[in-house]
Order: structure tokens, then sequence, then C-alpha cells
């Protein structure tokens, strides 16, 4: 009889043991499931090296590799000895906005220039306003701040003779110049324009 009564007892203990492992399996939660890796980064988009493209002829501009010119006679005005945009200067700037919205990829450096006359720190100070006011200008014309440089360069590139009325006026110049990261140009260069040998095929 009292083997039995032993045999019962662990039996029951048995079945009691498993109940509670099997309580114990179903309340634990199950182990998390492995995070998905992290997505690989976009490829950066490729820099166009291809000159700006436009869908209509430019009336102020002349596009060109690295550089918007201004075309012969064209130029961003100011108010006299001030950074203060004239009017006559909108279209003008509103054609670079254009060709700016038209290639979404390029960065332009909007560079200031002077004439010689005066204070030198003056007009190193001067330039960097204008050019300042013309980035200004873009950025209200929807060409978003990361896309637009400004610099002032003052009067130490001169195109022109400064010795002359006519010179000083062409060395008191804004110059869009194109950013390129596999071909930077220095900042404040003398951009000459490119010219075309018709000649050769």
């Amino acid at each position: 009889m009292r083997q039995v009564f032993v045999a019962l007892l662990c039996m029951g203990l048995t079945a009691g043991c498993h109940s509670k492992l099997e309580l114990q399996a179903s309340t634990t939660p199950p182990p998390p499931a492995p995070a998905d890796p992290a997505p690989a980064p976009a490829p950066a988009a490729e820099e166009p090296e291809a000159p700006p493209v436009v869908k209509s002829e430019m009336k102020s501009l002349d596009i060109q590799g690295d550089v918007i010119r201004l075309k012969p006679g064209i130029k961003i005005l100011f108010a006299t000895d001030s950074d203060k945009l004239l009017g006559e200067s909108f279209p003008v700037l509103d054609e670079v906005a254009s060709v700016m919205s038209q290639n979404e990829k390029i960065h332009i450096r909007v560079e200031g220039h002077t004439d010689n006359s005066g204070n030198k720190d003056h007009n190193q100070d001067l330039s960097a306003r204008r050019a300042a006011a013309v980035k200004t200008y873009l950025i209200s014309r929807n060409i978003t701040v990361d896309r637009l440089d400004s610099l002032g360069c003052g009067p130490g590139t001169p195109i022109a003779d400064n010795s002359t009325e006519d010179g000083r006026t062409q060395n008191r110049r804004v110059e869009f110049v194109i950013i390129r990261h596999r071909h930077p140009r220095g900042q404040c260069e003398l951009y000459k324009p490119h010219h075309h040998d018709d000649s050769k095929p």
C-alpha cells in the first residue's frame, strides 16, 4: 500500500512540474526578431559636366561650362556705393534663377567685384555685400540656399583699365561661377570668355 501511495505521489508531482513548465513556456514572450539591416545610402547625384541646358535663348546671359556670363552691355546695377539692387537688374537675375531652376544640380557662387577707387577695405566689404544681395534675390526666386554661395572679391581682379571711367565701369561687376567639386575653380579668378575655333573640324 505504501508503494502505491509513493507512486501516486510521484506521478502527481511530475504532472505538476509539467504543468508549471507548460505555463512558463506559454507566458514567456518570444525572442525579438532580428532587426533589418540598415539600407545602404543612396549614391550621390552625379554632378553635371556639360554647360547648363536651357529651353530658350537667354537675352542677358552667355552660358559657358563653368561660368554664367553677362552678355556685353548687360550689368547688375546697384545704387551708388550701396548693396541695394536697382530694378533694372531684376530681369537679368530672373534669367539666372531660370537657368538654375532648369538645371537643378548646379551650384553657383556669386562673386562681387569693384573698381580700385577709394579705400580698398571699403571696396572689399562693398563687393561682399553686393554679392550677398544678389544671392538673397535669387533665394527670393525660389532657388534654395544650399545651391548658392556669395563672395566679395573687391578690386583685386580687374578685367579692364581702372585709369578710365569705362574700365572702372567694367570692373564693377558680378560673376556667376558654377561650382564643380571634381574640377574646382579658384575663387575670384579672371573668367575669360571661351572662344571656339570654327576652322577646326
